[in-house]
C-alpha cells in the first residue's frame, strides 16, 4: 500500500513539475506581447454573464462592436471572434463561452473564404493555437487539440514553449521578453500594450483601425477566382452541424451572419449568390436563420469605400454604421425585406457604374517572361467602355487601350507605377470617370 502511494504521489509530483515547467518556459519562450486574444479571453473569462456572443474570424471581431450593441439592444454582449477563425474552433470558443455563461443568442460569422479549409491541410496551426492557448484547462480543450490536426502537430500543441525552442538559447530575445512581460500594461491585460497608429483593441474582444481606402484602389489577386462550393470542406460543415446541434440541446438560439465586405471581391467572384443558397439549403431543415450583409441595400450601408480598410474588413467607421444597422435589425425597427435584396445579383443590377479596382494572377507570357494578367472589376458587366493608360515610376505613359469594352490586359510583374482606368457608358460618352490605382 505504501508502496503504491510513493508511487501516485511520484506521478503527482512530476505532472506537477512538468506543468510548472511548461509555464516557465512558455513565460520565456512565447511572445504573446501583442496578442488581441490574450486580451479577448481575459475579459470573456471575466464578464459576469454574456447575454449575446458574437463568434467568428476577424470579420467578426473587426465588425461588432459591443460598446454600441450593448447600449442598444440592453443586454450584455461579447465579440470572440479570433483570426483566420476555423469552424472547429468557433464550436470550441462556443462550449466554453456557455459553461460560464447563461448565453441567450450567438451569431456566428460565416466568412466564405474560410469554409474550403480541411484539417488535414493544416500546416501553420497559428489559427488553432490563438485560441487554445488561452483557454483554461478541461477536456475539451484536450479532445479541440487531439482532432484539430495530425499527430505531427501534438507536441506543439500541447507544449507550447516547444513552437520557440530555438529561441531558449537567443538571450536577447529571452531579456527582451521577459521585460516587456514584466510591464503593468502586460500584466494587467491593458489595451494600450497592443494599441498601433491606425488599430487598437477597443474593448470586448473588438478591434477597430481607422484606415480607410480610397476611391476603390484596390489592386489584388483576392478578385480572381470564383467561389467553388463543391470544394467546401467536410470538416466545416461537420463543426458547423455541431455547432447547430450544441445550440438546440443548450436552448440557445443561433443566427448565421455574414459581416459586409467590399464589392470588390464579390463582383469578381460573379458567382456569391451560388454561397448564400448553399448556406441557406444547408440550414433549411433547422430553425436557425441566415443574414447576409453583403445584400444591404445601399440607402442602409452605402457602396463606400471608405467604410473599409482592406480588401475585406470594415474599418472603424463601417462598425459603427453596421453595428447600429445590426442593433436596428434585432430590435426590429427594420425588416428583413425592407434591409436585403433578394440576391447579390440584384444588388449588382441596381448599382451605378462603377470600377472597384484590378484583380490580376501572375502568368507567362510568349517570351516566357512573367505578366500579371489583370482584369477590371466593375459593377456594370456591359454598359460600360475602359480605356487604360499606364504611368511608370520613371515618368513614362503608356496606352493599353482605348475606350473598349474589354477588361483584361497585361502588365509586367517588375514594373511599378499607377494605371490610370478611365471609363464611361456606352449611353453617356461624354461622362468619364478616372480611378487610379497603384501597381
Amino acid at each position: 500500500m505504501k508502496k503504491m502511494l510513493r508511487y501516485v504521489a511520484a506521478v503527482i509530483a512530476f505532472c506537477f513539475l512538468f506543468l510548472l515547467c511548461g509555464k516557465f518556459f512558455r513565460y520565456i519562450l512565447v511572445d504573446d506581447t501583442s496578442s488581441y486574444t490574450r486580451i479577448t479571453f481575459h475579459e470573456m473569462y471575466e464578464q459576469d454573464n454574456i447575454d449575446i456572443l458574437f463568434v467568428g474570424s476577424s470579420h467578426c471581431y473587426r465588425t461588432f462592436i459591443p460598446e454600441i450593441l450593448d447600449k442598444k439592444l440592453g443586454v450584455n454582449t461579447f465579440n470572440v471572434g479570433t483570426s483566420a477563425q476555423q469552424m472547429d474552433g468557433s464550436f470550441m470558443v462556443i462550449k466554453e463561452a456557455a459553461k460560464y455563461n447563461n448565453i441567450k443568442h450567438i451569431y456566428l460569422e460565416v466568412y466564405y473564404n474560410l469554409a474550403f479549409n480541411a484539417k488535414e491541410d493544416r500546416n501553420l496551426m497559428t489559427q488553432t493555437y490563438i485560441i487554445s492557448d488561452y483557454l483554461r484547462p478541461s477536456l475539451d480543450k484536450m479532445i479541440y487539440l487531439l482532432n484539430a490536426s495530425s499527430k505531427e502537430h501534438y507536441i506543439n500543441s500541447f507544449i507550447p514553449a516547444r513552437r520557440n525552442w530555438a529561441k531558449f538559447f537567443n538571450a536577447d530575445y529571452v531579456k527582451n521578453l521577459i521585460d516587456k512581460k514584466l510591464t503593468r500594461d502586460y500584466k494587467k491585460y491593458e489595451y494600450t500594450y497592443v494599441t498601433g497608429d491606425t488599430e487598437r483593441y477597443a474593448g470586448k474582444g473588438y478591434v477597430e483601425n481607422k484606415t480607410a481606402i480610397e476611391k476603390w484602389n484596390f489592386f489584388s489577386e483576392s478578385g480572381w477566382t470564383k467561389i467553388d462550393i463543391n470544394n467546401i470542406s467536410s470538416d466545416w460543415l461537420q463543426s458547423l452541424k455541431d455547432i447547430i446541434e450544441f445550440c438546440n440541446k443548450k436552448e440557445i438560439e443561433l443566427t448565421l451572419v455574414s459581416a459586409p465586405m467590399p464589392c470588390f471581391n464579390l463582383v469578381a467572384s460573379e458567382n456569391y449568390d451560388e454561397y448564400i443558397a448553399f448556406i441557406q439549403n444547408f440550414i433549411s431543415n433547422s430553425n436557425v436563420d441566415y443574414f447576409d450583409f453583403n445584400l444591404c441595400k445601399e440607402e442602409f450601408f452605402p457602396n463606400d469605400s471608405t467604410l473599409f480598410y482592406d480588401i475585406s474588413h470594415v474599418n472603424c467607421y463601417g462598425a459603427e454604421k453596421f453595428s447600429n444597422l445590426f442593433a436596428d435589425l434585432v430590435n426590429g425597427n427594420i425588416s428583413k425585406n425592407e434591409l436585403f435584396w433578394d440576391s447579390y445579383a440584384d444588388k449588382v443590377d441596381n448599382m451605378e457604374a462603377a470600377v472597384f479596382g484590378i484583380s490580376y494572377c501572375n502568368a507567362n507570357n510568349e517570351d516566357g517572361g512573367c505578366v500579371k494578367h489583370c482584369k477590371i472589376i466593375s459593377s456594370c458587366r456591359d454598359d460600360l467602355e475602359y480605356k487604360i493608360i499606364i504611368k511608370t515610376d520613371e515618368g513614362k505613359t503608356k496606352l493599353i487601350q482605348d475606350y473598349a469594352e474589354n477588361k483584361y490586359f497585361n502588365i509586367l510583374c517588375d514594373g511599378h507605377g499607377i494605371l490610370n482606368i478611365l471609363y464611361r457608358s456606352k449611353e453617356s460618352p461624354n461622362k468619364t470617370n478616372l480611378i487610379e490605382i497603384a501597381y
